[in-house]
C-alpha cells in the first residue's frame, strides 16, 4: 500500500520548468505494474474466496486490513487506495490508460465490498463516462 501510495505522489506531481528529475517518468511504469499485480491477484481472490466470507467483514473493506490470511480482504484496503489514486487522477494521466483499466473496472463490479463497488460506480462516472462522451 505504501509503494503505491509513494509512486501515486510522484505520478501526480506537477511538472516544473526547473525540475531536473522527471517524477513522472519513473513512476508512471512502476506505479501501473503494481496496481495490475495487486488488482488481478485481488480479483482472482475474490472470484475464489470472496463468497466464503461473512458479508460483515466487506462492510467496512478498508479497515479489515489483514484480519484473515486471505488475499481478497487483507487487500482490499489496497484496493480502496487504487481507486481513490484513479479518482484523484487528472483527466490527461487517466486517459492515458483506461484501455488497462476499463476491464479492471468491469471485474471489480462483482466484487462483495460495498466500498469498492461504490468506488468504481465513481471512477466509472467521473473518469470514464467522460472518455465516452457521456454525462452522468
Amino acid at each position: 500500500k505504501n509503494i503505491i501510495h509513494m509512486l501515486s505522489i510522484l505520478y501526480q506531481v506537477d511538472k516544473r520548468d526547473d525540475q531536473t528529475w522527471d517524477c513522472e517518468a519513473y513512476s508512471e511504469s512502476r506505479l501501473l505494474e503494481h496496481i495490475k499485480e495487486v488488482l488481478q491477484k485481488f480479483i482472482r481472490s475474490e472470484a475464489t474466496d470472496g463468497h466464503l466470507i461473512d458479508p460483515n467483514i466487506w462492510r467496512n473493506a478498508s479497515e479489515s486490513g489483514g484480519k484473515l490470511a486471505i488475499y481478497c480482504t487483507s487487500f482490499a484496503a489496497v484496493v480502496v487506495k487504487i481507486l481513490s489514486i484513479m479518482l484523484s487522477m487528472s483527466r490527461e494521466k487517466f486517459s492515458k490508460h483506461h484501455r488497462e483499466f476499463f476491464p479492471v473496472l468491469c471485474s471489480l463490479v462483482l466484487v462483495q465490498s460495498d466500498e469498492i463497488r461504490c468506488l468504481v460506480k465513481e471512477v466509472l462516472e467521473l473518469q470514464v463516462a467522460p472518455e465516452l462522451g457521456v454525462s452522468i
